[in-house]
């Protein structure tokens, strides 16, 4: 199924077009009486009621166009005398004629035909609140404290109205109610479309004295709306929070009628709401991030030592204290003009820290790094910043008085002079990627505009901010309410760590694909304090697996995210799984453009794919990453008597075989429950799967800035798993600007890979790439792993043997000048280099003639793969090691063990023992591994024999 969907959507990329037109066709609209009916699809209806049978046809925020399929949608429409009926495939709304009241079980009733093969229908009758019941959820401003996992999305749950808290537009039910009516309207201007400030009288007594409290349907999306928001909304309101339409309100409701299509309903909700722009590609790299009054020097420090440690960097982010602050007059409660705690504003450079923050960020472009500043904006200009003087006279304030510059984000003449003046200046420097963090509140900046918010009006006037022109916006934010995911990407906010808080991330980043807002960026290790060294390396594990990478943490002198002032037995891990993330971005941004084209989010739950399994739904943790890898992020400590996390909860879809994607295991059923070590992480991709990644670079200097580039050589990372087949695909274009939304030109590039299994005979294709555009490479080379397979006896590209090199004398491949492969006897990895780079408008071949076959039960039926067990062996050889000094254990006394440890590299020294070597590791070393540690190491601590027996498995072997 996910691989269907895959060339579907890959279709869909090469087909899709921009025109967007906000009216629907004129013929899919129905009026009857006060009410107007607009079929947008056979699945979506809108219902309009209105007294005064005036309706919106405008943009708000939320509806950016109402034709949404390029051809009307099929429905018959029929009258009789009491009743309207509307039938489509999937709906059948059925409504009083005479109906003098606005939308109510009274007078309306839509059938929806949830699964036309059983014969199941839902109902839905305007019964208030009944809509939520069954629905899948949606998001959350922020996790601003949250130290558990306990933070409620459904919103009839959560308490606090500062949240946005949003359903989603899918129900396991099989509808999904989105209400408009009166929501904020945008306004024509091409250059910058702007907020119409339109207020709503409220209604007279008696109209909302004719509505029962039983069927009164609330006003908002909230029902904690004090009386001055709801009447400016045009609604009733009764002490002490309710707030519900009156028997005359006008009405405008989106029906999500589609069953447990759950991709169709994203789909049509990004078509209506708009797409879910493709961020830049440098936003998927590595993040640096923590608040800190950094100097330049330190900056620069910092940068070299990520080269020094070989870790890769993206993104530097600067937060609030790269300007200047008034700390110690803070610390005295000392207010701004605009009544603010000095110094949280600021949008002048200190030049005690920066003596010349051009030239720092000009070396930052020299690297390839991009930068971050954080603002909170809500104290507008005050006299001592820089542009005072610009600001003041463009707002008509004489400078000589010193008088602030308000912050007044919805008048237009003063938000353009703001951000051409003091933004864009900035950005000019440098800049480029803005951090609002949310200081401005909820209260008293939107000029008493109903239903608005400055998150989301912000969200809006950074991105659509006309300076970039033909390049692509990108913001942290938080979230504003439903419509936002038009303005990526989130930022969580500042959160407790604790293992609940990491176990709710997962989950609520998953949940937020509902309402499209898929690109939260979270605080990688926690906010407020230092997290132990094994919670951050399982939340870096996470992190590479989440749609953005981004560590961070508060000021405090014992708080950091650099990973090498972590123990050193962490270090290891925590820059594997983050030279990892780098490595992901041409599988991470292809997974992107497939959000933008189909609005399915790169971290999507389970149940998209699956929505008739009740599994789907039960294991809420676990994700698709992309569409062919299946993440279940561990977020629990080890058993320290085992220094395992055991009986790990998995489930498998039973359509496909998953393959451990780092060592290549195979799960033996679909639910199954395994155990893991804190060098390991639950990642699985359907067999078959060939995930595009970037190679090791040939230094460290070269990880830094890697994920703005598109690619000159690909990793074509194969996870043969016994499959004969198996495929996968790349997408590029030129990462920076918007021209990847115009098909009407060549802007994007597609390239596909496959390969096939007759026999012994592996067949891999490169397909030539589709389309093309100024910024990609004419040439490419590639490094193709093969993983999970016996040694080839020859090798072949376009007919033209490759010689074998061994791979003991190589370091990444990257000695040799021309083509050739190895084997990697630690991996069962046959790898072909071509570094020769080849014309990416050309087939390329490439024959591989195994040695054995690629179901081979030393492949894919043994108890546990070698791979995983090999890495085990290692580790246990090297706890041993440690023991020396401690309680030392002398290594005449596992030479079993020693010899299962060097089991893959004899391999790769000899491949063609590759069996021979496999059999004698799995019927003797193991087991005399496993014995010798129950039973013949002396000296040997009773704590760590008993982690060694769990985490080699010992218990099938000894006792089998």
């Amino acid at each position: 199924m996910v691989v269907l969907f895959s060339i579907l959507w890959v279709s869909v990329l090469l087909t899709a077009t921009t025109g967007v037109s906000l009216l629907p066709d004129p013929s899919t609209i129905v009026y009857e009486g006060q009410a107007r009916f607009t079929v947008l699809s056979t699945r979506l209806i809108r219902l309009e009621w209105s007294a005064t049978k005036e309706f919106i046809d405008g943009k708000t925020w939320l509806v950016q166009s109402r034709d949404i399929q390029p051809t009307p949608p099929a429905f018959n429409v029929t009258r009789n005398d009491t009743h309207l009926k509307i039938e489509t495939t999937y709906i059948t709304l059925e409504y009083l004629r005479n109906a003098a009241t606005t939308f109510s079980q009274h007078n309306i009733r839509v059938t929806i035909r949830v699964n036309i093969a059983k014969g199941e229908t839902v109902i839905w009758n305007a019964i208030p609140n009944e809509e939520y019941d069954g629905n899948l959820l949606g998001t959350i401003r922020t996790l601003d404290g949250d130290a558990d996992s306990k933070l409620a999305l459904d919103c009839r749950n959560q308490p606090r109205n500062d949240l946005h808290c949003t359903y989603g537009v899918i129900s396991r039910r099989g509808y999904a109610l989105v209400d408009d009516t009166h929501q904020p309207q945008i306004d024509n201007d091409p250059k910058w479309p702007w907020i119409i400030n339109k207020q709503y009288s409220p209604p007279a007594s008696s109209l909302c004295q004719a509505v029962s409290v039983n069927e009164r349907r609330t006003c908002g999306p909230s029902n904690k709306t004090n009386q001055h928001d709801c009447e400016l909304r045009g609604c009733c309101f009764q002490s002490p929070s309710s707030c519900f339409y009156s028997s005359q309100a006008q009405q405008d409701l989106y029906l999500f009628g589609h069953g447990r299509a759950y991709s169709q309903a994203l789909y049509e909700f990004t078509r209506l709401g708009g797409s879910i722009p493709l961020p830049p590609r440098y936003i998927f790299g590595v993040f640096f991030s923590r608040y800190w009054a950094y100097a330049e020097y330190e900056e620069r420090q910092i940068v070299t030592e990520y080269i020094q440690h070989d870790v890769p960097l993206d993104v530097l982010v600067t937060d609030m204290d790269w300007h200047i602050t008034f700390y110690k007059q803070d610390s005295e409660g000392k207010k701004d003009q605009a009544g603010q705690d000095i110094g949280w504003s600021g949008f002048t450079f200190d030049e005690h820290l920066y003596p010349s923050h051009q030239k720092f960020l000009q070396w930052c472009k020299q690297l390839g790094l991009k930068n971050t500043l954080n603002v909170h904006p809500a104290s507008g200009i005050q006299p001592w910043e820089e542009k005072y003087k610009e600001m003041a006279v463009a707002m008509g304030i004489d400078p000589s008085t010193s008088h602030y510059v308000p912050f007044n984000i919805t008048d237009k003449h003063f938000t353009s002079a703001w951000t051409s003046i003091v933004l864009n200046a900035l950005q000019d420097a440098g800049i480029d990627l803005w951090w609002l963090d949310w200081q401005q509140g909820e209260e008293g900046w939107m000029n008493d505009i109903p239903y608005t918010n400055p998150t989301f009006w912000l969200n809006h006037v950074f991105f659509t901010d006309p300076y970039f022109k033909e390049n692509r916006p990108a913001l942290l934010h938080r979230w504003g309410g439903l419509g936002n995911h038009r303005y990526q990407v989130g930022f969580s906010g500042d959160v407790i760590p604790s293992w609940d808080t990491l176990s709710y991330q997962p989950h609520f980043t998953a949940t937020a694909a509902n309402v499209g807002y898929g690109f939260w960026s979270h605080d990688l290790g926690g906010h407020t304090r230092e997290p132990d060294p094994e919670l951050y390396t399982r939340w870096l594990q996470w992190g590479a697996f989440s749609p953005m990478f981004r560590t961070h943490c508060t000021k405090d002198a014992n708080n950091d995210r650099r990973l090498w002032t972590y123990p050193w037995t962490y270090q290891n891990n925590l820059a594997r799984f983050t030279r990892l993330r780098q490595a992901l971005i041409p599988y991470l941004y292809t997974a992107a453009r497939r959000t933008y084209d189909s609005g399915l989010s790169v971290v999507l739950p389970v149940y998209y794919y699956y929505p008739e399994n009740d599994e789907a739904y039960s294991y809420s943790n676990q994700y698709f990453f992309g569409s062919n890898i299946l993440v279940s992020p561990i977020s629990q400590p080890v058993n320290q008597s085992t220094g395992l996390v055991e009986n790990w909860p998995m489930w498998f879809p039973p359509d496909f075989q998953w393959v451990n994607f780092f060592t290549g295991d195979l799960p033996s059923s679909s639910s199954t429950k395994q155990s893991f070590t804190i060098d390991e992480m639950p990642v699985y991709a359907q067999i078959g799967s060939i995930i595009p990644l970037l190679p090791e670079p040939r230094s460290s200097r070269e990880r830094i800035g890697r994920a703005q580039q598109i690619p000159e050589t690909l990793l074509l990372y194969t996870l043969i798993g016994g499959s004969p087949k198996g495929r996968g695909h790349v997408y590029d274009d030129d990462g920076t600007t918007i021209a990847y939304k115009d098909s009407t030109n060549i802007t994007t590039a597609v390239t596909r890979f496959d390969y096939t299994v007759s026999g012994n005979t592996l067949q891999f294709n490169i397909a030539a790439a589709i389309g093309s555009f100024p910024k990609f490479p004419s040439s490419r080379s590639y490094e193709i792993q093969l993983r999970g397979v016996f040694p080839a006896t020859s090798v072949s590209i376009n007919n033209t043997f490759l010689p074998f090199e061994p791979f003991n004398e190589l370091i990444n491949g990257q000695d040799g000048t021309t083509n050739g492969y190895t084997y990697d006897g630690s991996t069962l990895s046959i790898i072909i280099y071509i570094r020769q780079p080849v014309s990416t408008s050309q087939t390329l071949q490439i024959q591989v003639q195994l040695s054995d076959s690629i179901s081979h039960p030393y492949l894919v039926q043994v108890p546990t793969s070698f791979v995983g067990l090999l890495a085990r062996c290692q580790s246990a050889k090297a706890r041993l090691d440690y023991e020396w000094g401690i309680k030392t254990v002398y290594m005449d006394d596992y030479p079993l063990l020693l010899d299962a440890a060097a089991t893959g590299l004899r391999i790769t020294h000899s491949p063609s023992t590759a069996k021979d070597e496999l059999n004698q590791f799995f019927s003797e070393r193991m087991t005399g591994a496993c014995d010798e540690i129950a039973n013949k190491i002396s000296n040997l601590d009773s704590n760590v024999r008993t982690i060694l027996l769990a985490q080699l498995q010992c218990n099938s072997f000894i006792y089998k």
